[in-house]
């Protein structure tokens, strides 16, 4: 999905702000607000985390990457959420001495062949994080390896300041291409599986509905958090009956009686099943053909779409709206077989 032959595509204009967490007690601070054990970033690796209500439902969820600095790492989160998440955050700071800011530094999205990544190292002068949520600080900024669908491209995370992005930007020169076209790279992220709460899908979810659980997003062993009850509780009990999944519609498939638009926390409908809501949209973007989205239904549905589609269609944002089409993500969201 690169947009040109060019060694690096940078996708600009994403919908993610950079916020900074620093202090001496922040690692301490952020162990007991959020779903991930944020001790690996002590080695170097990223953390996926989630950040809940008391009833264990996600206010936001975040990517977290260290610094060259000590006691300061950078977080990844979508913009709409940032406000009301650093006011709720900091709430809960009271004497530790922490410090939570928004930063002036920006995040790109980077693609590379596969192939290409050690041509890629050539080019920056330094290594590249080759495993996903691992993470490199370097001179040029600080790079996360990022979930991808396809196993010909890898895909980074880049957050840099203005001077360390025209510096490299005017050094790569014609191997780096860059695009204004945050759709694409939200696509990827659907199709790595990859949620992302927003505005309108605060207070929704609980993490294991979105699947952070399958992606690294929660650690079950670090100790208590807010809602960390709650998580805990469906994880050993089993009670994960609800699943995200991924699935396209067609941008013409529409009734012709009603201009469907679909948006993030719109209901999912089985017809066959009546007129109540069975799963809600968790995160969607468009490309040129399609929708592509993320929902959250029960596993009884997904399996059942994906013996007859037919029989057991889901529709978005109404009982006779835009009819899924399930696709597979990269990994299984059905619980293990017990012995």
């Amino acid at each position: 999905m690169q947009g040109s032959s060019a060694l690096f595509t940078r996708y600009v204009g994403l919908d993610l702000a950079v916020f900074s967490a620093a202090g001496q007690d922040m690692l301490t601070f952020l162990q007991s607000q959020l779903t991930q054990d944020v001790a690996r970033l002590q080695k170097d690796e990223a953390a996926l985390a989630g950040y809940c209500t008391a009833q264990g439902r996600l206010l936001a969820n975040m990517v977290l990457a260290p610094t060259a600095t000590e006691n300061f790492v950078l977080g990844l989160i979508k913009t709409d959420v940032l406000p009301a998440f650093l006011k709720r955050l900091k709430m809960f700071v009271l004497r530790s001495k922490v410090s939570l800011e928004v930063t002036e530094q920006t995040v790109s999205g980077i693609a590379v062949a596969t192939d290409d990544l050690d041509r890629a190292e050539q080019a920056l002068g330094h290594a590249l994080p080759r495993t996903v949520w691992a993470s490199v600080a370097a001179d040029d900024g600080v790079w996360v390896a990022a979930p991808s669908a396809e196993p010909a491209l890898t895909r980074f995370w880049w957050i840099a300041d203005a001077t360390q992005t025209d510096a490299l930007t005017k050094r790569l020169g014609d191997e780096l291409t860059t695009l204004n076209d945050q759709t694409t790279w939200h696509v990827m992220d659907l199709q790595a599986g990859l949620p992302w709460i927003e505005a309108s899908t605060q207070d929704l979810f609980i993490p294991q509905t979105v699947n952070l659980d399958l992606i690294e997003g929660v650690s079950f062993t670090k100790g208590c958090y807010p809602g960390q009850e709650v998580v805990a509780r469906a994880h050993y009990r089993g009670t994960v009956k609800r699943r995200m999944q991924l699935a396209v519609f067609d941008k013409t498939d529409t009734t012709d009686t009603t201009d469907t638009t679909v948006k993030p926390g719109d209901d999912i409908f089985c017809p066959s099943e009546g007129p109540n809501p069975c799963g809600r949209v968790i995160s969607m973007a468009h490309d040129h053909e399609r929708t592509w989205l993320l929902y959250e239904a029960p596993l009884k549905h997904t399996q059942a779409l994906v013996a007859a589609p037919l029989e057991a269609s889901l529709h978005a944002g109404a009982t006779d709206g835009p009819a899924l089409t399930p696709w597979a993500l990269p990994y299984s969201v059905m619980p293990a077989p017990t012995a």
